[in-house]
């Protein structure tokens, strides 16, 4: 949820395993040309044959912070190097935004697999601030289960969203978890939102009927949703006079139940021109969507609707 893998960053990843334990570190630019960062980590591991948990943290950062050695350290926490930073300088809070994940799957059965994942923005941990400060959280939970066929099996899965007003968002502006476009870095459904979806996936294979060559490891998604939007937006950052009222769902709540068709493939050499080119992959997305109280305007209905295709040259995995 801290990253959602949509929206493209240009960066440097380290990556580190030794067959049990994963470990993952990313410094990449929002906005290079303004001061804007964002370092991002996760560990993962094995715990026996059936389950496998991991920790996660994101630090957005702008123009007025600092970088020091231990914000580089693999595996230094980024709530320890953000308390370290402001024992020499106290501002350098209002230059830092950081976000912490813990997931978890579990293999109950063969085939069947639960997972969840839950994150925290902010948190209030003192007594005298509960009632006072909303929990500015998300977290999913899902079942992913593979039914299987002959060939090409197909894989369902359910899963619930919530992610509650202000997450992703900050003091300073300049910290919000957004690329120069505006779009943003964390889970698509953005804050003050929750939604429910039905995944359901089968890999197909395509022979060469149209001259590209054979198409392979196509895999086609088709996605049911039923999305709950607040009137939060990203970069709406909560101050002490809203209190805990908009926390979640505020004002009028806007709703979205979608068709989705997503497909992923590699399409055969004969397409890429260029010498050397193992593949290219190829992606197409549509998605439909019937919008009540549109724009969070009481009674506003709209049909929504988008169609994406794309054409990826891939030089090596």
């Amino acid at each position: 949820m801290l990253l959602s893998g949509s929206t493209p960053l240009d960066g440097v990843c380290l990556s580190v395993s030794d067959g049990r334990l994963l470990y993952e570190q990313l410094a990449a630019a929002r906005d290079a040309s303004e001061g804007k960062w964002l370092f991002a980590h996760r560990i993962v591991g094995r715990l026996g044959s059936s389950a496998e948990v991991g920790i996660s943290e994101a630090c957005s950062v702008s123009s007025g912070f600092h970088l020091q050695p231990y914000h580089l350290i693999p595996g230094c926490p980024y709530f320890l190097a953000q308390h370290l930073s402001m024992q020499d300088e106290r501002t350098q809070d209002w230059w830092s935004n950081v976000l912490a994940a813990l997931d978890a799957s579990l293999d109950v059965t063969r085939g069947v697999k639960l997972y969840g994942e839950f994150m925290a923005d902010d948190f209030p941990w003192a007594p005298s601030a509960r009632g006072r400060v909303p929990y500015m959280v998300g977290g999913l939970a899902g079942i992913q289960v593979d039914v299987p066929r002959q060939t090409n099996p197909c894989r369902v899965a359910v899963e619930y969203v919530r992610i509650n007003n202000y997450v992703y968002s900050h003091k300073n502006p300049e910290n919000t978890y957004v690329v120069a476009d505006g779009k943003l870095i964390g889970h698509p459904l953005g804050p003050d939102a929750d939604a429910l979806y039905l995944f359901v996936s089968r890999r197909v294979d395509l022979d060469d009927t149209v001259g590209f060559g054979p198409c392979r490891d196509v895999e086609v998604t088709g996605r049911l949703g039923y999305e709950r939007h607040g009137e939060g937006i990203v970069g709406h950052a909560w101050s002490p006079s809203e209190g805990v009222s908009r926390e979640f769902l505020a004002g009028t709540v806007e709703t979205r139940a979608s068709l989705g068709v997503w497909a992923t493939g590699q399409l055969g050499s004969a397409l890429c021109a260029v010498p050397g080119a193992p593949h290219c992959a190829l992606e197409f997305a549509t998605i439909v969507e019937k919008v009540r109280n549109a724009g969070h305007v009481p009674s506003a209905e709209t049909f929504e609707a988008s169609v994406g295709l794309s054409l990826k040259f891939v030089w090596g995995q």
